[in-house]
């Protein structure tokens, strides 16, 4: 139904025009790489193949970011953006090279004086720490018996490190605090330096060197001497940033779309990691919905011409154990109840999407579970509210919505208000007070439908995989069905004591004949059919006839539970009702009767809210889904432009 059919291709092409066709596949935002040996049958072929990993264009882009890092402005958001065929690799590094030629210079200028700053700093809150105690830089560095190390961790590392090592021969001491990271000395004794070591890198310290402080400031004023270099340092720093930024402001709208023009490229070789080559050929295979086919054809007939498109059939697709990806596309009142479907599993390839399904029955269960106008209004007002605020996803708010508003309609059936039933209007339907026989009747019909409902798209899904035999004769398939049919017809006539012109004894004759029919299904699907199935051994046959029957009598019965939580409905609303009534009569006794019946009808709510939301999920998963679907899909994955963690990673680099 909603479950778009997949076709597989293989594209091959001279090597000049791989660039045009991924860049195609990733800006239409449709294709999803597969892997090549998938799709190739021939075996010396497969060997001959060679593939890629590099992506030649992240040091590229790399190399740009570098000129928003030093100018210390944020990484501009990347554009999609027409290429030509003259912008390839080559011209690209060319454009790279000629714009940032003196920033490489200047980055590498940058990060040595960013360290050295880092490193006096750290110097002079050592030396500042060693003045108090009126000790010199070069002291602790030359002791003998006792190593000092010195440098800084996060402030839960420092606690981690005193609880870890209280019989080692290890002592932190803090020396300042600097906005969640610690400036510690820790001392050792010489036999046990080289396990502090491990110790200290196992929570990330950050050591630096005594002697190289003892070295460059041991003068008479090591502090000023810190403090004059800091300030240069900063003036360095300053002025390189003050660089680059003079030139990204003259030339902002230029890099701009350079850095979109790479990032567009960066996006398209990793798709092409996925490529393979040949003799000067490339080839590149992956996944694309069947109904956009034409589209893309025509797309790389005008950019590619060279370039071949073999379709496969996911049927002769040689690797037996690919399993294709599901697409979903449905409306927009379906999509929301998807998230529902996958909480239980995606649906796999070729079955039927239960979603549509679940859209109707959901709305339709919890309607006739928490039927009140009043409190259908309230869950809407909470539904939005929550949704809004992000306390709930959209999908669910959205589901949540659906649902108060068929509790709104069975409201208006019900007559019921706040739980008062018939007090401001007559029930248009039924009162679940005083219909109660009817309401449980509805209930177990609903089941009926429901369950039937499920034995006939496990029917579909059969005819779909070509099982006849299952489709027939299987307790699930069309000798179920007549056999759940026969039951529930032969029960009705029971207890209606119904009259027919043959007595009721040989119903349950073709009912048994039924039975009888799917304990052989593999046998008869062998023998009429001519399908190769593989035997089961009798007593498994047995046990899952058994647990048919079992099944056909239990999932109907747990249809109950619609009649039987629409009253649960009423009957909390009366408790509510009747406790406020006793409060009337103490003192302030209409305000707290007041409190107590807002209070209580929050209550009612926000409880059996979540407690019809669970047996709803519980009535579709467990009487539905168990008669036809299966799940276990994998969901559609194709390559896009925007790929967050691609993006992510350029900064990485840099740091």
């Amino acid at each position: 139904m909603a479950i778009l059919k997949m076709a597989a291709l293989t594209m091959v092409g001279p090597h000049d025009e791989m660039e045009p066709v991924a860049r195609q596949m990733v800006l239409s935002g449709g294709f999803q790489p597969l892997p090549l040996d998938y799709l190739v049958n021939d075996r010396s072929l497969r060997a001959r193949i060679t593939t890629e990993s590099d992506n030649p264009y992240d040091d590229l882009l790399n190399r740009m970011t570098a000129l928003w890092k030093i100018a210390g402005e944020p990484i501009p958001d990347p554009n999609p953006i027409a290429l030509g065929e003259d912008f390839n690799l080559q011209e690209a590094r060319h454009t790279v090279d000629q714009t940032t030629g003196k920033l490489g210079i200047w980055e590498n200028r940058r990060e040595i004086l960013t360290e050295e700053l880092e490193m006096l700093e750290a110097a002079r809150i050592y030396i500042k720490a060693l003045a108090n105690l009126n000790m010199k830089p070069n002291e602790l560095a030359a002791a003998r018996f006792a190593i000092a190390h010195f440098g800084r961790m996060s402030r839960e590392n420092f606690v981690r490190l005193n609880e870890s090592t209280p019989d080692a021969p290890i002592l932190g001491v803090e020396l300042f605090d600097s906005g969640g990271a610690v400036w510690v000395l820790v001392f050792t004794i010489p036999s046990y330096e080289e396990s502090a070591k491990k110790i200290l890198n196992a929570v990330y310290f950050k050591g630096f060197s005594l002697k190289d402080i003892a070295e460059h400031f041991s003068k008479d004023d090591p502090l000023g001497q810190i403090e004059h270099s800091i300030e240069l340092h900063k003036r360095s720093i300053k002025g390189l940033e003050d660089a680059a930024l003079n030139i990204l402001k003259n030339n902002r709208h230029e890099y701009e779309e350079l850095f979109s023009r790479l990032y567009t490229m960066q996006r398209v070789y990793d798709l092409c990691k996925g490529r393979g080559e040949v003799c000067g050929m490339y080839i590149l295979s992956g996944w694309i919905p069947e109904d956009t086919y034409e589209t893309v054809k025509k797309t790389i007939e005008r950019d590619a011409p060279l370039t071949t498109i073999v379709v496969e059939q996911v049927s002769d697709i040689p690797f037996t154990g690919i399993r294709v990806p599901t697409l979903l596309r449905n409306s927009k009142l379906v999509q929301a109840f998807q998230s529902i479907v996958a909480m239980y599993s995606v649906p796999s390839y070729g079955e039927v999407d239960p979603a549509p399904f679940v859209a109707f029955t959901f709305i339709l269960f919890f309607g006739f579970m928490f039927g009140d106008v009043g409190h259908a209004i309230l869950l809407f007002t909470a539904a939005t509210y929550f949704g809004k605020k992000g306390i709930l996803n959209k999908p669910l708010a959205y589901v949540m919505k659906c649902a108060s508003c068929s509790a709104f309609v069975f409201g208006l059936l019900y007559g019921s208000v706040m739980g008062i039933e018939g007090f401001f209007f007559k029930p248009i339907w039924l009162s679940p007070m005083h219909n109660t026989g009817l309401l449980f009747s509805i209930a177990i019909i609903t089941g009926v439908v429901m369950i039937s409902t499920g034995m006939i798209l496990n029917m579909i899904s059969r005819y779909r995989e070509r099982d006849f035999g299952r489709l027939l004769f299987d307790g699930q398939g069309l000798a179920g069905l007549l056999v759940y049919w026969g039951a529930a017809g032969a029960i009705c006539i029971s207890i209606f004591d119904l009259t027919l012109p043959f007595s009721v004894s040989y119903l349950w004759y073709a009912i048994a004949a039924l039975v009888v029919l799917t304990l052989f299904r593999d046998t008869l699907a062998r023998m009429l059919l001519h399908q190769k199935v593989e035997e089961e051994s009798a007593t498994l046959k047995v046990f899952e006839v058994l647990h048919n029957l079992m099944n056909y009598f239990t999932n109907t019965a747990s249809f109950v539970r619609l009649a039987a939580f629409a009253l649960n409905h009423v009957a909390l609303s009366m408790a509510v009702l009747i406790l406020a009534g006793m409060l009337e009569r103490l003192p302030g006794g209409l305000i707290l009767k007041a409190l107590l019946f807002v209070a209580g009808n929050i209550f009612i709510v926000c409880l059996e809210g979540l407690i019809v939301f669970i047996q709803v999920l519980r009535l579709e998963y467990y009487e539905f889904f168990s008669k036809f679907y299966r799940g276990g899909g994998n969901v559609f994955k194709p390559v896009t432009w925007k790929n967050e963690k691609a993006f992510r990673r350029v900064p990485e680099v840099l740091k």
